[in-house]
């Protein structure tokens, strides 16, 4: 059996278990919605198409508080972005970088608790 080792665990994408929106904080507008996170990266999908190497300043609430926290801050570089067959829709990848320490374990804590929604929802099955 492999052991899968912190930096790889890191890379490991979780799809959300809930419908979360990411928006820009220099505008307010919606930049998409996740589908699935990592501790280091993003994927989302919008309604229009996102500039690629470009950062982009965002901020994402919470449906549920945690350690405190309504919502968490983060810089995401977009590093790709193309058509998606949902009606028109745009799906983009973002690499992540935390503004402080507390954000990244807040993130870390939301993918955890996808996790476990995942596992519990297959085992009811």
């Amino acid at each position: 059996m492999k052991v899968i080792r912190r930096e790889e665990q890191q890379k490991i994408r979780r799809q959300t278990s809930e419908t979360l929106t990411v928006f820009d904080q220099k505008t307010g507008e919606p930049i998409g919605e996740v589908l699935d996170m990592s501790a280091k990266g993003l994927k989302l999908v919008g309604k229009g198409p996102i500039a690629s190497r470009r950062i982009y300043y965002c901020r994402m609430p919470l449906k549920k508080n945690i350690d405190g926290c309504e919502e968490v801050f983060f810089d995401a570089e977009c590093r790709w972005c193309k058509k998606s067959d949902e009606a028109g829709k745009y799906n983009s990848g973002f690499l992540l970088r935390y503004s402080s320490p507390k954000d990244a374990a807040i993130v870390q804590k939301l993918i955890f608790s996808w996790m476990v929604n995942r596992t519990e929802r297959l085992s009811v099955r």
